[in-house]
């Protein structure tokens, strides 16, 4: 029998003891303090036409605690849903579940150093007033790093529209099965640092980061999945960035510094519209690259594009040769994206639908065209904005039915950020 010296066996235990207690840290970031807040003061939250709609103010931690403790059955909701959602992973690819906790915490600690400190304490607010784990909000916030999804997004202004108003879709396809649909949300941002601006995020219950929305600076964002070869984890989360464009943009300059200078991780395409400046932009990036295109880009020279004057619009596949000389996703390069969904659905759709209507597309029919191009039985929300007058209208999925299918809800904010007393409409949202 082999007999190992007591000297080297004590040397072992302290190497495994050590690694087990730098591993825990690793994975438990130290956090701020708890603080005591009446989620009342400042914010609160109403019904309209059956939607939740939850209204948020004050500093970053004070912001959070008021979204948790005011949303606190549905949140604890989301933490039960999203470990069930790790459970069925287990299941369906065989990963156990220690295995996909521990590779999002892994993930979030890797990019924890991007994240703002601001968002982090907003984050710790969530937790502390809902009770619920804050492990499991980092895990919800890196799990855009991991996993795949479609979308799609166009903005048109100008000469494209009937009214020469600004108008901005934006399809989020994503798995229903997570049971996201359920935790569905407006939610209404004030925060009270200085140069961040009020916005409006439809999303879900328990997040920090923004996956749909527009400030009241008038500047909506949207963005897409590109799978590409070109990545890493060492940035700020999708989510993140998306929060950091609508929170901190005052028009699409700030838009484009932002994310062109933002540690970024996986292959995002993005779109921007600025109402004040009547134009937008798309984004196409990966981990090192980021290409940016205007309306009609002559840089839009690869044979797949389809350039409109006045319309800016993108699904998966980039224009810009070096991002797709990385992308896995329309066919993967140096195939043509031609017969994918990506392209034939939803890009080559947008552009069909603004060009047939050009010149007379108002509201109701940038909404047909957003139904027409969201994916079928993964259309988890649909927005539309009017970014020029403050109007949105959100529907989401139910149940197993996509979002496309459903009322749309309109919301007026420049009425909806006053409080119920003071504003002319009450309340300031309808049902289409």
């Amino acid at each position: 029998m082999l007999r190992i010296p007591k000297k080297i066996a004590i040397g072992l235990l302290i190497v495994i003891v050590a690694a087990v207690v730098v591993g825990w840290w690793y994975i438990h970031p130290a956090r701020g303090p708890k603080l005591a807040i009446n989620p009342n003061e400042k914010g609160y939250v109403e019904t309209i036409e059956g939607t939740m709609v939850l209204h948020l103010k004050g500093a970053p931690y004070e912001m959070g605690y008021q979204h948790g403790a005011l949303a606190k059955e549905r949140a604890k909701k989301v933490e039960t849903g999203f470990n069930q959602l790790l459970e069925r992973a287990k299941k369906e690819v065989g990963l156990p579940t220690f295995a996909s906790k521990l590779i999002l915490d892994v993930v979030y600690r890797m990019c924890m150093n991007n994240i703002p400190e601001r968002l982090r304490r907003e984050m710790e607010g969530i937790a502390d007033g809902a009770g619920i784990d804050l492990q499991t909000l980092h895990r919800m916030h890196a799990v855009s790093e991991v996993t795949e999804r479609n979308c799609s997004v166009f903005a048109v202004w100008g000469k494209a529209t009937k009214d020469g108003k600004m108008y901005f879709g934006r399809n989020f396809d994503w798995m229903m099965d997570g049971g996201m649909q359920e935790a569905a949300v407006l939610i209404l941002y004030e925060p009270e640092e200085k140069g961040m601006i009020p916005f409006a995020s439809a999303g879900y219950i328990g997040l920090v980061g923004v996956l749909s929305g527009m400030n009241m600076e008038g500047v909506a964002i949207g963005q897409i999945g590109a799978v590409t070869r070109d990545q890493s984890f060492a940035g700020l989360p999708l989510m993140l960035v998306m929060r950091r464009l609508v929170e901190e943009s005052h028009n699409v300059d700030d838009a484009t510094a932002i994310l062109t200078t933002v540690k970024r991780t996986v292959g995002y395409n993005y779109v921007v519209a600025d109402a004040k400046a009547n134009t937008a932009r798309a984004y196409e990036t990966c981990a090192h690259h980021c290409a940016v295109f205007r309306d009609n880009d002559p840089k839009e020279t690869v044979e797949y594009a389809l350039p409109i004057e006045n319309a800016v619009f993108r699904a998966d596949e980039a224009m810009d040769q070096t991002v797709r000389s990385f992308q896995a996703c329309s066919k993967g390069y140096p195939n043509l994206p031609y017969g994918c969904n990506s392209y034939d659905h939803r890009y080559k759709g947008m552009a069909t639908r603004i060009k047939d209507n050009y010149g007379k597309i108002d509201s109701a029919t940038a909404l047909e065209t957003l139904k027409a191009v969201a994916m079928r039985d993964t259309n988890l929300h649909a927005v539309l904005c009017n970014v020029t007058d403050h109007e949105i209208w959100v529907a989401h999925a139910k149940g197993a039915e996509d979002a496309w299918k459903q009322p749309f809800i309109k919301y007026e904010l420049n009425e909806l950020f006053k409080r119920p007393a003071d504003r002319k409409t009450t309340p300031a949202g309808s049902r289409s």
